[in-house]
């Protein structure tokens, strides 16, 4: 288990798998990117922050995150812990998609987590392994056999999705419950003046202590986490619409064009221009 197997750009893809084993405390990463995202915990204990709330991912959880979903992974009480991560794009399935397009049904799932029992973790495993064999040595058809090993574990957690009822863990806390509200509310009016000392007076907790706790519960300061959303949802209307960019600046809650445009290239590494052109 101590073995660490790295396939792909993280970054870039289109296919990227990482299996690797960490024996302390590994600060936390936070991402909104392009790429769908499979995580599965082999052993310890990991906290994960998706979309709105945190989750306590346990070993045998499988993690499944749409594309542009905000999350971020941080230490738990336990430290040192062993995983695989998958991220890929559309483009490395476009005909399997296109044929089956019910293969990204668990990642638009309402609950990110699957809390598999033991028998399902080991055929979850199983496909795993034999992914994480084919990533190890350049050969004859390894991008064919990734794409179809991805395949076979994607129409899995689809079957796996419509079959079993998927229920959210608990809350770790009734602070991450609270957190979890706030976040909730900051998604619906992140086109209004989100103000700390507002948010802290509406859910009857002090301003310093609720900045501290978002930071540490979410991964992001209350600022970096609204502008991740704010973005997020210009993303969306530049490739659903035909509007300004301008106007979207506006109506997704930015005070000027160029500060929608330099937080706009400083989450997605691009302007805006350009990643409605290559949509």
């Amino acid at each position: 288990m101590s073995r660490t197997v790295t396939f792909g750009n993280e970054e870039e893809g289109p296919f990227y798998i990482q299996h690797i084993h960490r024996s302390g405390s590994f600060e936390r990463t936070q991402h909104l990117h392009e790429m769908y995202e499979i995580y599965y915990l082999y052993e310890g204990e990991r906290m994960y922050f998706i979309r709105d709330r945190s989750y306590l991912i346990l070993p045998g959880d499988l993690v499944l995150i749409n594309r542009r979903d905000v999350h971020a992974t941080s230490d738990s009480d336990k430290l040192g812990h062993a995983r695989v991560v998958i991220n890929f794009s559309d483009s490395f399935l476009e005909n399997a998609i296109k044929e089956a397009p019910y293969l990204l049904d668990a990642l638009t799932h309402k609950t990110p987590v699957l809390r598999l029992d033991l028998p399902t973790r080991r055929l979850v495993e199983d496909m795993l392994g034999k992914m994480l064999h084919e990533a190890e040595v350049p050969q004859l058809g390894q991008i064919f056999s990734l794409r179809q090993y991805l395949a076979e574990l994607l129409l899995f957690t689809a079957r796996y999705t419509r079959i079993h009822p998927i229920t959210s863990p608990e809350h770790v806390s009734p602070l991450h419950r609270k957190i979890s509200t706030i976040v909730r509310y900051i998604n619906t009016h992140f086109d209004e003046q989100i103000r700390l000392e507002e948010l802290a007076e509406r859910f009857e907790i002090s301003p310093a202590y609720l900045s501290r706790m978002f930071k540490e519960i979410t991964g992001f300061s209350m600022v970096e986490y609204v502008s991740l959303v704010r973005v997020q949802e210009a993303q969306k209307l530049l490739t659903q619409t035909n509007m300004k960019v301008i106007l979207i600046a506006e109506q997704v809650g930015f005070g000027s064009l160029v500060q929608f445009g330099r937080m706009f290239r400083q989450i997605t590494k691009t302007t805006p221009l350009r990643y409605r052109q290559s949509r």
